[in-house]
């Protein structure tokens, strides 16, 4: 089945309706792990049309765990409750299974991803960390000079989200994110590997993860970086891809936004950080270890892909993630020099 009557076949048997729905538009922006379309869908009968977004659930990988077949669940639920709280997230449609492969549609937000571009990083202070993104993989836009409003209202976003009440989540399959479970998951990941320059870095941190003090946990999104935050009219429309939604301690959305920041802009990053705790009214102390937190998780999920990939347990497509498995790595050690650990 061609692509484009494979979309509309999902889409028809997703939701149904008295006439069929057309499909124009359609654009293939499958990343390394799901196979993922944009089209719009036209309703002749009822003269209006909608633009969608329909991702099929191919792979089990979160920066939570490495198999999680659970992700498809995960998002129809999270969505669908975020927008009963009148949280900007895209609107779930349907739901379905082809073959034995979940897929969602939802309803696109109007917007563009912020992406930070070429002048970003030219005006970077970022000493001497390593960058994970070479200017010529960056796509340069006009949201740099938007950049000083947009952290703020960034801030108060992710403070909104943690916010919210997830009781009504209590029984999807959701994440527990705790900083000390992560640790030991990737010690797990290292011995799995044998990967014992991994497991060093890992117990590198482990003085820092006794003496961290949970916060109460929430409904958290789980990877908050730029890419999926969506911006129109200078302002932030939505926030994209809940795949790695967890119920956790609330810092990691904001370390981990501030992470991605930290690659082109400390100031930026900080500012982020600055804003988080003034609007929630809780300090996040230590900063540098969350950064290195974070790099090292991100080292570790890849290096477990690269050696699936070797072993041939994953499809080729991931490959395509682990090709700056080499600065990563330079990234996560960097951190923790910076944290002194």
């Amino acid at each position: 089945m061609t692509t484009d009557k494979l979309l509309k076949h999902l889409t028809n048997t997703a939701i149904p309706t008295v006439a069929p729905i057309e499909i124009v538009d359609a654009q293939d922006i499958s990343t390394w792990q799901h196979d993922t379309m944009t089209f719009t869908g036209v309703w002749s009968a009822r003269k209006r049309s909608q633009k969608l977004m329909l991702r099929q659930y191919l792979g089990r990988i979160s920066y939570w765990q490495t198999q999680d077949p659970y992700q498809a669940d995960r998002v129809w639920a999270v969505m669908r409750r975020l927008r009963l709280d009148g949280f900007p997230a895209p609107r779930p449609v349907a739901r379905g299974l082809f073959g034995e492969t979940p897929y969602l549609i939802w309803r696109q937000p109007r917007g563009q991803v912020w992406t930070p571009g070429k002048a970003s990083q030219a005006g970077s202070d970022g000493g001497n960390l390593p960058p994970l993104f070479k200017s010529n993989e960056i796509q340069p836009n006009d949201f740099d000079a938007q950049i000083d409003a947009l952290i703020p209202q960034l801030a108060k976003l992710l403070a909104r989200l943690h916010a919210l009440n997830h009781n009504g989540l209590n029984n999807e399959p959701l994440y527990q994110a705790t900083v000390a479970g992560t640790l030991v998951r990737m010690l797990l990941w290292g011995r799995e590997m044998g990967n014992e320059e991994l497991r060093r870095a890992v117990r590198q941190l482990k003085p820092a993860v006794v003496k961290i003090q949970s916060w109460p946990h929430r409904l958290i999104h789980g990877d908050p970086y730029l890419g999926n935050i969506l911006i129109r009219d200078k302002k932030i429309a939505a926030l994209l891809n809940w795949e790695n939604a967890a119920i956790g301690d609330p810092r990691w959305d904001v370390m981990t936004a501030a992470h991605h920041l930290h690659q082109f802009s400390p100031s930026q990053a900080d500012e982020l950080v600055n804003s988080y705790e003034k609007i929630s009214g809780k300090r996040i102390a230590n900063r540098p270890f969350w950064y290195a937190m974070i790099a090292v998780r991100l080292y570790a999920l890849k290096s477990w892909v690269a050696r699936a990939l070797e072993m041939g347990s994953l499809s080729p497509r991931h490959a395509k993630w682990t090709q700056d498995l080499a600065a990563v790595r330079e990234s996560a050690f960097a951190y923790l020099d910076e944290a002194g650990l």
